[in-house]
């Protein structure tokens, strides 16, 4: 089975892939909001999505670990990390301390920002092209705009994660 969804939050990405394995479909690839599953037994595996430091890449001790500890990585896709492990083998769980969480969505707000600002750049390119004449620029600053609006609401989604982390980890009420 095939679905297409697009995801700019890691944490829904997460819970709809757990909640797919909860019905009985696992993830087997996933490719530009593609995802493929096949049948499986309900609720055999826990998913898990963590964010690399490099595009497509995870270093070989970052494999090595994953398999020591019985997590599979699914795919990669940017800097995305799908990564799985059988439920029977108890929870799964990457960033168990809250510096630690505050330090994986400090590093998913950075690559929102830095896409943020190349999406901006495109888009006052399309808009000078379509000044100039070229009618599909356009339609091209448009889809630009949707990306950098949707980028900038998983911006604002992380930056609101991170202070009630930041107001948890000193011990303020929100």
């Amino acid at each position: 089975m095939i679905r297409f969804r697009l995801y700019f939050d890691k944490d829904q990405e997460t819970k709809w892939l757990n909640q797919m394995v909860s019905d009985g479909w696992a993830l087997k690839g996933f490719f530009a909001g593609f995802y493929s599953f096949e049948r499986c037994e309900k609720g055999e595996w826990i998913y898990q999505i963590d964010f690399g430091d490099h595009a497509y890449h995870v270093s070989d001790e970052y494999r090595e670990l994953m398999t020591d500890l019985g997590i599979e990585i699914v795919a990669l896709w940017g800097f995305w990390i799908i990564l799985r492990k059988r439920a029977a083998d108890g929870p799964f769980e990457l960033y168990t301390d809250t510096e630690s969480m505050i330090g994986h969505y400090r590093k998913i707000l950075k690559m929102f920002m830095g896409v943020i600002a190349l999406e901006l750049i495109c888009f006052l390119v399309e808009v000078i092209g379509g000044v100039t004449g070229t009618g599909i620029a356009w339609g091209f600053a448009v889809l630009i705009a949707v990306l950098t609006a949707a980028c900038g609401r998983a911006a604002f989604k992380m930056q609101k994660v991170i202070s009630r982390l930041e107001a948890e980890k000193n011990g303020i009420e929100q």
